[in-house]
């Protein structure tokens, strides 16, 4: 059977104010250490709560700390904790990219797990490389942009559909999804076009109750769509009643 080991004090004080830094991981500085990592996380937990009376055993006290090291201490934790905090509240609020840029594979006392963590990243997704588009759908999307210039109503079933006439066999899914990447969006009449904006005047229909009984009485102008080559536009119509 083995053993059980006593660690006295001050081996337990150096271990825990290792442990508060955060420059290495737990499983590391139980490698160094020869200690489980519980232990490691409750002497850390006893340094925090009281830095002037830990590892007491058996009633006996533990030799007095003298105050100005206690206070040394008790500013170097909060600085670290200020710090950290600062650092992953500014670090998280930056784009996902740009934080799996700032992960150093050579860091002399981060592990990349460790850095992963502090930078809310899966560390699985930093390891993680896009295949990129395949030839030939870079192809398809030559071919999309060609044809989406000269029929910019063309949506996703009509684009299909024109691909399938010239021999491609593609589905709707693949045009979709590869229309959506070239951020390509059909010109189309959408619904609600008469809808009135929040805080434009309504008129009043001012033919109501009259009786239209010869030629140009009643005059209305309107405006429509115009269909052209590359573009609508719009152009005023006028009627008479």
């Amino acid at each position: 059977m083995k053993k059980r080991r006593n660690h006295d004090a001050g081996f337990k004080a150096r271990v825990a104010l290792e442990a508060v830094k955060g420059e290495r991981t737990v499983s590391e500085l139980a490698a160094e250490y020869g200690v489980h990592p519980t232990m490691i996380h409750q002497w850390k937990k006893a340094l925090l709560e009281g830095a002037a009376e830990i590892f007491e055993r058996g009633g006996k006290k533990a030799p007095e700390v003298d105050e100005d090291t206690v206070r040394v201490l008790h500013a170097k934790i909060g600085e670290l904790a200020v710090a950290n905090d600062l650092f992953v509240t500014k670090a998280q609020a930056l784009d996902r990219q740009v934080r799996r840029g700032m992960i150093d594979k050579n860091h002399p006392s981060l592990s990349v797990g460790a850095q992963c963590r502090l930078l809310s990243i899966s560390r699985s997704s930093f390891y993680y490389e896009l295949m990129g588009e395949t030839a030939m759908n870079l192809d398809l999307m030559v071919k999309i942009d060609k044809q989406f210039l000269e029929t910019p109503f063309y949506g996703v079933q009509q684009m299909t559909w024109h691909l399938q006439n010239e021999g491609h066999t593609v589905n709707y899914k693949r045009i979709r999804r590869l229309m959506r990447l070239m951020r390509l969006m059909p010109i189309y009449q959408k619904p609600d076009t008469s809808r009135p904006v929040k805080g434009h005047k309504t008129y009043p229909y001012l033919l109501g109750g009259l009786r239209v009984e010869r030629p140009n009485q009643v005059w209305c102008a309107d405006i429509t769509y115009l269909p052209m080559r590359r573009k609508r536009s719009l152009g005023p119509t006028v009627a008479s009643a």
